[in-house]
């Protein structure tokens, strides 16, 4: 039996910043928790790294218990525990990847819950689910179409899909405030498979997909998009990681009714409620902190004469704060998968 592989930074990872992002002010949209909409395709990790990836997604583990189907996707792999893709998990909570991920979007993230870690779209070409099976493990190049005209007519169902139609993920928005989308084939050759943009004002933008190894970081929360269909090649493997941010006072807009559809309901429920009732833990903890300090700033002879001191707590703003935390844990209550 072939050994895991361990990740390695030294080996696995290649990353260098994003020459250039589109901002959400460019984009014509309000909202987000950084001023950075969409990255342009970086570097993140090597062919080595790529193909331990695969490895793992490709198993037959994953593919036989890991794969659903929905409205949004085809085809799509989740879901797998540590046990099952242990060089996957690696990759996302190691801190060199996660420091990368966090610097291209402009605040400090950390991966939403362990469910999201690694969620894979295949793109299904003629052969379907079996055509996945007996896909190569590591990234191989993909021959272009054989001829010119072949080359045009892709060219040309490319710069027409707008993300309307029959599409490789039709336009969403996700559960969770950010993504790292990572480009697990070969696609040098590829037609399209462009990510398209419905910006504030009505426009579709493009961006442009990654190359094998690289990757895009976007508010997916906040931008509504599709994953366009790719022509000129015969496999497209994406793997999508969903982060929120570290600082836990920082809004958190996650919801899961596109996540229903393709998770397990006490997987969803116990993972959901569990980071949820620790972010809150650190909210409330912050806070506390933060009043004692305030006291601890006025001195014990504040309230020497017996009146009650100083006010710590301002009623209006503290009760803001508070129905704030209460709509938290009513969003927490409704997204319950029943």
């Amino acid at each position: 039996m072939r050994a895991p592989v361990v990740f390695d930074p030294a080996v696995h990872l290649c990353y260098q910043p994003p020459e250039k992002v589109i901002t959400m002010q460019e984009l014509a949209l309000d909202g987000g928790i950084s001023p950075i909409g969409v990255t342009a395709p970086f570097p993140l990790l090597t062919r080595e790294g790529v193909t331990e990836l695969r490895r793992e997604i490709l198993s037959e583990d994953v593919l036989d218990r890991y794969t659903v189907s929905s409205y949004i996707s085809a085809f799509q792999g989740r879901e797998f525990p540590k046990d099952v893709a242990p060089f996957v998990h690696a990759v996302w909570s190691s801190p060199e990847v996660l420091r990368a991920v966090s610097e291209a979007a402009g605040v400090e993230l950390v991966p939403i819950m362990d469910l999201e870690v690694g969620h894979v779209n295949y793109q299904l070409g003629n052969e379907g689910r079996e055509g996945v099976r007996r896909t190569s493990i590591s990234p191989e190049p993909q021959s272009p179409s054989e001829t010119p005209e072949a080359r045009q007519v892709a060219q040309a169902l490319a710069d027409a899909d707008n993300g309307e139609g029959d599409t490789n993920v039709c336009f969403h928005r996700d559960a969770y405030p950010f993504v790292c989308v990572l480009m697990l084939s070969d696609c040098e050759n590829m037609i399209g498979g462009e990510t398209a943009l419905r910006t504030g004002d009505g426009r579709i933008v493009k961006a442009r997909g990654p190359n094998v190894g690289s990757c895009v970081v976007m508010q997916g929360r906040h931008i509504e998009h599709a994953a366009l269909k790719a022509y000129n090649v015969s496999e497209r493997i994406t793997m999508v990681t969903s982060f929120r941010a570290k600082d836990p006072m920082i809004h958190d807009g996650s919801v899961l009714p596109s996540i229903h559809p393709i998770s397990k309901k006490h997987r969803l429920n116990y993972q959901w409620t569990l980071y949820r009732m620790k972010l809150l833990a650190e909210r409330f903890s912050i806070v506390a902190q933060e009043l004692e300090r305030k006291k601890a700033l006025l001195g014990e002879e504040d309230d020497r004469d017996g009146t009650g001191g100083s006010e710590i707590v301002n009623v209006d703003s503290m009760s803001k704060w508070l129905d704030e935390q209460a709509a938290y844990l009513m969003t927490t209550r409704t997204e319950f998968m029943v």
